[in-house]
């Protein structure tokens, strides 16, 4: 015990502790950073001067209303009972995905709900009828397509890329990322 009393033990300590807080206090400022980067992902600043969210969230969050809209149009009956249980899956996946805030998830749910309004077109050029006579299944493809479109070329790709260069790039903010296991923000896909 009377190694404790030595001057250099208690300096050896002391820079220890130092140590540690600066570590996880580079941590936690690094973390809060990069989820408040990812948070422009559902950031409704973002308006186009056609009045529209451009943020991928909130388009993402229109295909699902439009994904229920096209539920209730082709119905579960004869031909459209296989593009209906897709479609329902792929719009439960990216709504759960959504509630979550897990970009990577996001994306895979996007596609496998893309890929299942594509399989609905296919249906219907198959010349499958739709079970009512509902003008609004030309309208929501095309509204789906063109909230696809916007998400195609999101600005938040853009902001998280500058972020990463900026904000995570530089010496000695990349070296503590890595040291600390920080999660860098993600792109959306």
């Amino acid at each position: 015990m009377s190694f404790l009393k030595k001057r250099s033990t208690a300096i050896a300590v002391f820079v220890l502790v130092v140590a540690l807080f600066t570590f996880l206090g580079a941590r936690r400022s690094l973390d809060r950073a990069c989820r408040e980067a990812e948070e422009a992902f559902f950031d409704r600043s973002q308006l186009h001067a056609e009045g529209y969210y451009t943020c991928p969230g909130d388009q993402l969050e229109n295909c699902v209303k439009l994904a229920n809209r096209l539920l209730s149009v082709i119905g579960t009956d004869g031909d459209w009972a296989g593009a209906y249980a897709s479609l329902a899956d792929a719009r439960a996946a990216l709504d759960k995905a959504l509630d979550e805030r897990d970009i990577p998830a996001i994306g895979a749910a996007n596609q496998a709900l893309t890929e299942a309004v594509q399989a609905v077109e296919a249906v219907r050029d198959a010349g499958a009828p739709l079970p009512e006579s509902h003008d609004d299944y030309a309208a929501i493809i095309s509204d789906f397509h063109a909230a696809q479109a916007v998400l195609d070329n999101p600005a938040y790709n853009e902001h998280i890329l500058a972020f990463r260069e900026d904000v995570l790039g530089p010496f000695p903010a990349d070296l503590l990322r890595h040291l600390t296991g920080v999660r860098a923000p993600e792109t959306f896909p």
